[in-house]
């Protein structure tokens, strides 16, 4: 089973491309803090690029901003491709499958106020969510 949910802040503005003559694709990091410290009692968050398609990139183009909380579920891939040095690069990746915004859209200043995203608190309502949206996917597989 290849299934994975996340919730946490986005850590990018959304940019929208077009890929063809019919597909939009965007591609982000979502800024998830560990429910614990490290040894030195500073805070881990682990930082996990995905990619999201069509409706949902334009969604998330037209509705997101960096440091906004995001909840996703999705598969994980991996793939390469070329850089400009004509280098292969390796990636692991989310293909989001679903996204929720779980805040409002911010103001460009409340936008800004909000780019300490990566600090963000991991706060129980967020776990309730995480764990929501867990079961519907649980549910969703069994039927």
């Amino acid at each position: 089973m290849n299934q994975v949910v996340f919730v946490g802040r986005l850590c990018r503005e959304v940019q929208l491309r077009e890929v063809g003559e019919s597909a939009a694709v965007t591609n982000n990091v979502i800024a998830i803090k560990r429910p614990f410290k490290d040894r030195n009692g500073e805070s881990i968050t682990d930082f996990i690029p995905f990619v999201a398609w069509n409706g949902l990139a334009k969604m998330m183009h037209k509705y997101a901003c960096k440091g906004q909380r995001i909840a996703l579920s999705g598969t994980m891939q991996s793939r390469t491709y070329l850089d400009t040095q004509n280098e292969e690069v390796y990636v692991i990746e989310c293909n989001a499958s679903e996204i929720t915004l779980l805040d409002k859209p911010k103001s460009k200043k409340e936008s800004k106020a909000a780019v300490k995203m990566c600090e963000m608190e991991l706060r129980p309502e967020d776990m309730q969510v995480a764990q929501e949206t867990v079961q519907q996917v649980l549910n969703n597989i069994r039927e």
